[in-house]
């Protein structure tokens, strides 16, 4: 696949906040049980250089791929991202907690790619047609909730880089994971149902 030519200069800037991370924190000391303790400064700021390096590797491939398979331009180049000790991914603010230790780097790099794809369907070029687009989902799949139907979107768009970029197994794995949360088992039911070119073709073009 072809990466479009002012893709060259888009980037993540990966960053910590001691004030985002204080407020993280003080979230997760609100909740009454724990996995794992709060990341200390060190341990996030390692996890951070670590998911930088491996995003690093195909960061200009990704962000051409996402632009090609949804036909929404980028409009900013510079993506910051925010590294905190705990919570959940997000995309605006785009946001990435510490992973556990077992979880592979570039399963983080996933995730981080999801997110991107969430920052790319909310650009400000595709907000009139975001209307259109939804109406459109929720007029085929009337039963199913709005968050499944955007990540109906998001894994279309999603499978094709997997398939294109990395591997079959890694596509695999973020279904395995995915499936204990309702919406996004859901969702790539309806992908693999349809087919993610049938559904980027039918509602982003």
């Amino acid at each position: 696949m072809k990466v479009l030519k002012n893709t060259k200069a888009l980037s993540v800037e990966f960053r910590y906040s001691p004030i985002y991370d204080d407020q993280c924190r003080a979230t997760f000391d609100l909740l009454s049980k724990h996995e794992r303790p709060y990341p200390d400064v060190r341990t996030t700021t390692d996890f951070m250089h670590r998911l930088e390096k491996e995003w690093r590797k195909n960061e200009r491939k990704v962000f051409g791929m996402i632009q090609n398979l949804s036909g929404i331009r980028w409009t900013a180049s510079k993506h910051l991202c925010y590294v905190v000790g705990s919570g959940t991914p997000f995309s605006d603010p785009l946001t990435m907690p510490v992973f556990a230790p077992q979880a592979p780097i570039d399963y983080a790099s996933d995730v981080l790619c999801h997110e991107l794809i969430h920052r790319n369907l909310i650009e400000p070029a595709f907000s009139i047609k975001w209307k259109k687009v939804l109406a459109k989902l929720k007029k085929h799949y009337p039963k199913d909730t709005e968050n499944a139907l955007i990540h109906v979107l998001v894994h279309a768009i999603h499978e094709q880089i997997f398939l294109k970029l990395f591997s079959e197994e890694r596509l695999k794995r973020d279904k395995r994971i995915m499936f204990v949360y309702p919406d996004y088992r859901r969702a790539w039911e309806i992908v693999e149902k349809v087919g993610a070119k049938k559904i980027i073709e039918t509602y982003l073009r």
